[in-house]
């Protein structure tokens, strides 16, 4: 008979990489360890608190409709399963649509929100009608349903060029006198789109949460067979979940455009940072992904500042942290994307 004892502190069954992920979430679960975080990053703050004012009021400024992105992709990538590449394309369209919109029409930028967003998403339901649907109805694999997706996404880009060009294109705004906050200039429509990108990001979240239209798309994404039985209607829950995505990416694509400028490669510049948003924040439902979307902004923000404009290179520094991120979190982010 053997007398040697299992010390690993976990089951004899159970192999030793998939303790680890539990012994690590374990020590970071204990109160002494957070509060320990949590004063760390109160000493960083003050050591850098102009650094961090800055970043704090650039980051939400300019990088805020990240939120709004994310929790369209967030409902599509929990519907789905699939990571939808094409999705960088309706945030791209919807800041095409404004700009048209706004350039055409000569409509103020916030009316031109509205028929931008409905645009984004009508063509994101034709999009499903046209391409994932049938997909799906011949139980196309997943992997080949990202190549789809990548597909689809070249061929919307190269569309906007052959219709639009290549040349960046601007909506036509008045000029603002800047608002003080916190010592810095930041033009007000900036913080209305702040204001409107956080109000319309915690409206789909109540939506999701509290409707019944949301308790079925909640169920459908859940479990597609149980929902059926349950008397959800699959097509009509499907075909609003992905108006609903497509209606967030255009507005986030809009908000984007008359920051800055409209270019065909918009989308597709911001569709990483849109992912890694939902896969760390996602698994804590549409309110982690807001959070993350609005953290990642400012943490882009600061180190942009830090490394003196160098955009390049913090973009690369936040990618190599959310990486460790994800990796440290292990099989918790089965669960991402979780509405």
């Amino acid at each position: 008979m053997s007398t040697d004892i299992d010390r690993s502190g976990g089951s004899p069954d159970q192999p030793e990489t998939e303790q680890r992920p539990a012994r690590w979430r374990r020590v970071v679960n204990r109160p002494i360890v957070r509060w320990a975080a949590v004063l760390a990053v109160l000493v960083v703050l003050v050591a850098t608190w102009s650094l961090a004012r800055k970043a704090l009021i650039f980051g939400l400024a300019e990088e805020s409709p990240l939120a709004l992105a994310a929790v369209g992709f967030a409902l599509l990538y929990r519907l789905t399963g699939l990571i939808n590449v094409a999705y960088a394309e309706t945030v791209t369209l919807g800041a095409y649509f404004g700009m048209w919109f706004n350039t055409t029409f000569n409509l103020n930028f916030y009316v031109t929100l509205i028929p931008a967003a409905l645009s984004a998403g009508v063509l994101s339901v034709a999009t499903y009608f046209a391409f994932f649907r049938p997909a799906k109805r011949r139980n196309v694999g997943v992997v080949e349903l990202i190549i789809l997706s990548f597909g689809l996404s070249i061929v919307l880009r190269y569309g906007l060029q052959l219709i639009f060009g290549h040349e960046q294109r601007y909506f036509k705004v008045p000029f603002q006198k800047p608002v003080m906050i916190l010592g810095y200039g930041v033009p007000p429509f900036r913080l209305t789109a702040l204001a409107g990108v956080i109000a319309g990001a915690l409206i789909l979240y109540w939506f999701i949460q509290k409707t019944r239209l949301g308790v079925q798309i909640r169920a459908l994404a859940g479990d597609e067979k149980l929902a059926q039985v349950s008397g959800i209607n699959p097509l009509a829950v499907t075909v609003l979940i992905w108006f609903i995505a497509g209606l967030a990416g255009g507005a986030a694509g809009a908000f984007y455009g008359v920051g800055a400028s409209v270019r065909p490669l918009l989308g597709w510049g911001k569709f990483l940072y849109i992912l890694l948003a939902v896969l760390v924040g996602g698994a804590k439902g549409l309110r982690g992904a807001i959070i993350a979307g609005l953290g990642m902004g400012v943490l882009i923000s600061g180190l942009t500042l830090a490394i003196q404009g160098q955009g390049l290179y913090s973009e690369i520094i936040v990618i190599v942290l959310f990486m460790i991120l994800l990796k440290v979190r292990g099989n918790r982010m089965s669960e991402a994307g979780k509405v």
